[in-house]
């Protein structure tokens, strides 16, 4: 009788959705991550003060901001995933993880951590740069983790693994066809709908 009732429940509620339901994919991590970057490496007093940061010459680097090294960047992480998602593989990685993975990887390579040639040789062998102290950057990142999502950088070592060998595929960063026809308009401000408390 009641398992009756909480069926016609749900099928009340998916019918005033208008059947509208779409589960989150690896865009949806990625989106929410980024957003979640942007805002911790604005916000958060530890990624303030932390080395890489204040001495970076590029001023703050992030995903989600109206300019073209952010999209640039935005760009990588995409094209990371349509790269991923074309391999089966990518199933028995939970998209989370996948997305942190290529977050780590495009972001310690900005920050001048490691290279792409050091991404997709050493990185598929390797677990030794998730705890060699020579890359301030898994302090950076492991706050980050630890503080946004509830993981540790030692957690990712699988996907990072499995992520970086998509690091030697030729990605393109130009802008597409439509953003350079209409310049003025195509880096619009994205709303983070996550504020930072």
């Amino acid at each position: 009788m009641i398992k009756v009732n909480i069926i016609k429940i749900i099928y009340l509620f998916i019918k005033n959705l208008k059947w509208f339901l779409n589960p989150p994919s690896l865009y949806t991590w990625a989106n929410w991550y980024m957003c979640q970057w942007d805002l911790y490496i604005e916000h958060s007093e530890f990624a303030k003060n932390h080395p890489l940061v204040s001495c970076c010459e590029e001023g703050l680097i992030q995903y989600k901001q109206p300019n073209e090294k952010s999209y640039a960047r935005f760009r990588e992480i995409v094209q990371l995933i349509d790269c991923a998602l074309l391999d089966v593989q990518t199933l028995q990685y939970k998209p989370r993880a996948l997305i942190a993975s290529f977050m780590y990887m495009t972001l310690g390579k900005h920050f001048k951590q490691f290279t792409t040639q050091q991404i997709y040789e050493e990185f598929p062998k390797s677990s030794l740069y998730l705890i060699d102290q020579q890359y301030a950057f898994n302090d950076l990142f492991g706050d980050f983790l630890l503080y946004s999502f509830g993981f540790q950088l030692v957690d990712l070592l699988p996907s990072i693994q499995y992520g970086s060998t998509y690091f030697k595929l030729p990605l393109n960063f130009d802008l597409p066809t439509a953003a350079k026809i209409n310049k003025e308009n195509v880096l619009e401000v994205n709303i983070c709908f996550n504020r930072w408390n």
